[in-house]
């Protein structure tokens, strides 16, 4: 098991070594920002549009058993009301 100490002196290292990275080619910043919003941006899209199916879903549920109540009314003769 590393110590404490190793632990600290890899990450610092493993920091140096991205910092110098991206020293080098500083595109990198826009490319990772946008390869990491899209999945984001996505993911946001398919909550919110399945936050309206479901809304949609009782609504129709909700016309469904209005109906189903409205025809299960006792009728008069002739079928009248």
């Amino acid at each position: 098991m590393l110590s404490p100490e190793e632990i600290r002196k890899n990450l610092e290292e493993s920091n140096q070594q991205a910092f110098e990275i991206i020293h080098d080619n500083p595109w990198l910043i826009p490319a990772v920002f946008g390869t990491m919003t899209i999945p984001v941006a996505i993911a946001v899209h398919g909550f919110w549009k399945n936050r309206l199916v479901k809304k949609q879903l009782k609504i129709e549920r909700e016309r469904t058993k209005q109906l189903a109540i409205k025809n299960a009314e006792p009728k008069g003769p002739f079928g009248l009301h």
